[in-house]
């Protein structure tokens, strides 16, 4: 009895000091310092490639005033054996922006045990190859010139041989979308083929930025080869043992921002780097960090308060509206706003029916009208996800009924990703042939489902479009 309490003590024991180490104090400081890294090493080596961060944890490492786009390669498409291209999320959005500067840096990092996420190893190397492999098909290229490129040291060669013989069958997944030809490649890029590098703290391919004497970086810019599209997978984290370091004036967290749920306290990248002088602050301490980052929370709720009452006599509540086609756009409506007179009023002057998906959005207690629509469903949730498929049945008669109205539909969510793409999709599974011709459609699979998906990222190119597993199968579930 006496061995087992010294036992639950001890892990007790590591249990608090591993606490202590991934206090929120420790986090910020190790993702401030490995900010530092992208800004002072690797944008001055690749000065004319746009920055890229993957989402969610490489948004934390990347200022947001130096980048436009976000993109979002999930890990578990570059597990062993469970290699894949996805098709929800094709990130093609990116592709004009390479194209135009000539490479792209992508920014994301991992926790202890690892150089780098296999998002970066593998997940965008086997994307890159898919549509490599397209290109080269189309000028119909020897299969002696290589596509697919993983770091040696990293990837085995048993795994990488395992990849390039997956990699034909996901060139045909990507075919048969019919969303994106290898001619289109070809001409966006010029013929060059696209070759991940790899860039993360002590990488060798820094060392020409820095002085072998000094370590002094010299600011030396990167020369990439003449036939290819650099694709720079930077990692911002460096790897240590049990992903711990005590070398910083605090105990640096490999990774730290991984998993932000689970420690951030409400805070986010945009909070985060708007608070960078505060929260990156070394000489603060951990109870003045907590209290900091409890105040920005009520100071964010009282924010939201504010913005829904400024808000309440103008329909630029709704952030962002896309037209899909010419009956159906896409909207991003702000969080917690009411629909008061005059906003329902001006919606309907523009929309035949307008449906929000939203918990935070109330309509007036006497509001009764049939073109305006607020179904409490929110995002990025499982709940909310099975409710759409309940909500879909009245939404998609509804949708029936004024699809041929003079006035457009509008579809909007608090995110313009998740929810109201489940609609969209719908609507246009039901609705429109896949050349987006107004045309009632008898029967629906999950390929058409796919190729409208394919095809409203392909429209609303720049945005990263990202609706969850959950809301998709509730879709097919419905829809089929």
């Amino acid at each position: 009895m006496e061995d087992e309490s010294g036992l639950d003590t001890l892990k007790q024991i590591k249990k608090e000091i591993r606490r202590d180490c991934t206090s929120l104090r420790n986090r910020l400081q190790s993702v401030f310092y490995d900010s530092k890294f992208i800004a002072n090493e690797v944008l001055p080596m690749f000065p004319n490639y746009p920055l890229v961060p993957n989402e969610r944890c490489g948004l934390w490492y990347c200022n947001p005033g130096k980048y436009e786009q976000t993109c979002y390669f999930k890990s578990t498409d570059g597990h062993t054996n469970q290699w894949d291209f996805s098709t929800r999320r094709l990130n093609f959005h990116i592709l004009s922006k390479m194209a135009e500067a000539g490479g792209i840096i992508i920014v994301d990092s991992t926790r202890r045990g690892k150089k780098m996420p296999d998002a970066l190893s593998k997940t965008i190397p086997i994307w890159c190859a898919v549509l490599n492999n397209l290109m080269l098909d189309y000028k119909g290229k020897e299969d002696s010139i290589p596509s697919l490129f993983c770091p040696p040291g990293t990837v085995s060669k048993l795994e990488f041989d395992g990849i390039h013989s997956k990699v034909p069958d996901l060139v045909e997944k990507l075919k048969k979308l019919n969303i994106i030809s290898g001619e289109e490649l070809y001409n966006m890029f010029q013929g060059k083929v696209l070759r991940p590098f790899w860039v993360y703290p002590g990488s060798p391919l820094l060392d020409t930025s820095r002085d072998i004497f000094t370590g002094e970086v010299l600011g030396n810019v990167w020369q990439s080869e003449q036939n290819s599209i650099p694709v720079i997978l930077c990692t911002a984290s460096y790897q240590c043992q049990d992903g711990e370091d005590k070398h910083h004036g605090f105990t640096y967290v490999q990774g730290a921002a991984d998993d932000h749920e689970l420690w951030a306290n409400g805070l986010n990248p945009e909070i985060f780097w708007k608070n960078i002088e505060f929260l990156g602050d070394p000489d603060k301490s951990e109870f003045e960090l907590e209290d900091f980052v409890q105040r920005i929370g009520r100071t964010e709720k009282l924010t939201a308060q504010s913005n829904k009452q400024s808000d309440r006599e103008s329909s630029s509540s709704f952030i962002k509206v896309d037209e899909i086609t010419k009956n159906l756009y896409l909207g991003t409506v702000a969080e917690g706003i009411a629909l008061t007179e005059n906003i329902e009023k001006e919606l309907k002057s523009k929309y035949s029916l307008c449906i929000i998906c939203s918990q935070s959005v109330t309509a007036k207690a006497d509001c009764n009208c049939e073109r305006i629509k607020v179904y409490p469903i929110n995002n990025n949730s499982k709940k909310s996800s099975r409710d759409l498929r309940v909500a879909l049945i009245e939404i998609s008669g509804l949708i029936k009924q004024h699809i041929t109205d003079q006035l457009p539909i509008l579809i909007c969510c608090n995110t313009g990703k998740d929810i109201s793409i489940g609609i969209m999709l719908t609507a246009l599974c039901q609705h429109y042939d896949l050349q987006w011709h107004l045309e009632e459609q008898e029967t629906v699979n999950k390929t058409i489902v796919k190729k409208h998906l394919a095809r409203i990222i392909t429209k609303l190119s720049g945005i990263n479009i990202n609706p969850s597993r959950s809301t998709l199968k509730n879709v097919n579930a419905f829809l089929l």
